[in-house]
């Protein structure tokens, strides 16, 4: 498999994705008339200027084309659990697991599927387009007990770590998954510096001390694929509803 040469590009891709969009945007006009409607006009792009930038859009497709690995399945996001929350969750945990017992992301911010077969650099990007860098906040056990709370009234968030049983009468219980287990006063969540920042309504983040990793969420997904040959996406019941 290639080596994966992404971070090189990224500057490219910025800068060509703004001229693209500044040459081929839609100019939206309201012309003179009795109805109630915008008439869009849509200016046609340059040839000469698309002439000058299709070398780079070629180099950065073979880039973006790249495979990086292989999926056994189709990994789509849904609640309360999916395949393509415990894979991003799983393998973030995976990389920092000497440093965090949980990780928590969120639903809105996994951005598409990643498709069965061929996985690329482009389909990761996709993902996560965001810039988002990898954090971890400690929490005591009120703090997390909020953060369970979040997860099980928001129907389900991509979680990691831990697992959470909702029995027959609405009582929340968790534990932590697999051995060993952790301290209750001082929980270490990894997660985004964009929920720690207390996005997404997530306020028992706010104003904590956060402890930077030294990677963005999507460097971590691509690293990750970049060193599996096979993927086997799974559920595995860490949030089960008791019936």
């Amino acid at each position: 498999m290639k080596s994966c040469n992404y971070k090189n590009f990224i500057v490219y891709i910025i800068y060509l994705s703004t001229l693209l969009t500044l040459n081929s945007c839609t100019t939206i006009l309201i012309l003179n008339t009795h109805q109630e409607k915008l008439n869009p006009i849509k200016e046609i792009p340059d040839s000469a200027f698309l002439s000058i930038i299709e070398p780079y859009k070629i180099g950065i497709d073979s880039i973006m084309n790249e495979v990086l690995c292989y999926s056994r399945s189709e990994m789509f996001k849904k609640k309360p659990e999916s395949e393509l929350g415990n894979f991003v969750t799983d393998l973030c945990l995976e990389r920092f697991s000497d440093k965090a017992d949980i990780c928590v992301m969120n639903y809105g911010g996994l951005r598409s599927a990643l498709p069965k077969g061929k996985i690329t650099i482009g389909d990761i990007y996709t993902l996560m387009p965001f810039e988002n860098e990898l954090v971890i906040v400690e929490l005591d056990a009120s703090e997390n007990i909020e953060l369970i709370e979040y997860i099980v009234s928001r129907g389900g968030e991509p979680f990691s770590g831990i697992e959470i049983i909702i029995n027959k009468q609405g009582e929340i219980q968790y534990q932590k998954k697999g051995f060993g287990s952790f301290d209750e006063n001082k929980i270490r969540v990894l997660t985004s510096d964009y929920l720690a920042n207390g996005g997404d309504d997530m306020k028992f983040f706010k104003d904590k001390k956060q402890k930077k990793v030294g990677l963005k969420v999507r460097d971590a997904i691509l690293e990750h694929c970049l060193v599996k040959d096979t993927i086997s996406p799974y559920l595995d019941e860490r949030i089960k509803y008791e019936k």
